[in-house]
């Protein structure tokens, strides 16, 4: 078999990637330096995802190491440098919420949660202090009038626990990054670099909440705990802000318009 024939690749975001470029080149949009491409060789797909160097790598390669059990991601074929190769799943994307995948999303955040988290000292965190830079960032914005930065300044003080917990988490839990596997319908994260270490756990339930999960967080946060996961709920507010200050931060550095949204600190100012 002549195996160089055999090989074939196609970029699905190729012309998204050239408009990024060009507007990161010639202004100040901020995107993620990533490629994507689809290869098929001997009638077999794969994923070859591309990062900006060979740390994102290296760190994604040792979370899906460290999960290749759990099922959850895209069986890896290995890692060069700054590339990661994983095998294509065949599957159903989830396009709309129902309470099993809810259930399910909440077993697997129970499993990121449940790996090595750590019970750490808030004020010797450094999300206090990224949480009211981001405030400040927004404020100079535009995005925050100075009465509404004043009064979240004011809340925060209220909403810091004083313990979190800290660990792995997945931050990008948007509904096109699932898939329900076509062999027994259990969900796959397609999308392998939203794992992140270190991370204040809660962060990617928080975007979810804002996406798609908020009409169910009672039954998410039920199951969660009876995943014995470790407990966020009780300061879940907190995490929260810290998500929202932070999200609404890059959307304006990615000139994403359309999540720039300051009615959403309402819920949490203290006049």
């Amino acid at each position: 078999m002549d195996l160089k024939q055999s090989i074939s690749q196609v970029s699905p975001f190729f012309g998204k990637r050239v408009k990024y470029y060009l507007s990161r080149l010639f202004g100040t949009r901020l995107q993620k330096a990533k490629g994507l491409h689809y290869v098929t060789v001997n009638g077999h797909r794969f994923k070859r995802l591309i990062l900006c160097d060979s740390f994102l790598a290296t760190e994604i390669e040792h979370h899906l190491e460290a999960f290749r059990k759990s099922g959850y991601f895209p069986p890896l074929v290995g890692r060069y440098e700054h590339e990661i190769w994983l095998e294509y799943v065949e599957g159903v994307p989830v396009r709309s919420v129902d309470e099993g995948f809810v259930l399910q999303v909440a077993e697997f955040y129970a499993t990121m949660y449940g790996a090595n988290p750590a019970l750490v000292n808030t004020k010797k965190s450094p999300f206090p202090d990224r949480l009211f830079r981001d405030l400040r960032f927004l404020l100079q914005i535009g995005v925050l009038s100075q009465v509404a930065y004043q009064d979240l300044q004011s809340a925060v003080s209220d909403l810091i626990p004083e313990q979190i917990w800290v660990g792995i988490d997945y931050t990008d839990p948007v509904l096109k990054n699932f898939l329900q596997r076509s062999e027994d319908r259990r969900i796959c994260v397609v999308d392998v670099d939203g794992l992140a270490e270190s991370q204040l756990l809660g962060i990617g339930v928080a975007k979810a909440c804002v996406r798609w999960l908020g009409p169910y967080q009672s039954l998410f946060f039920s199951s969660l705990a009876q995943h014995g996961a470790p407990d966020i709920q009780p300061y879940f507010t907190f995490v929260e802000l810290c998500f929202l200050a932070k999200w609404m931060k890059r959307a304006f550095l990615e000139h994403d318009w359309k999540v720039i949204d300051s009615t959403l600190f309402e819920r949490f100012r203290h006049p």
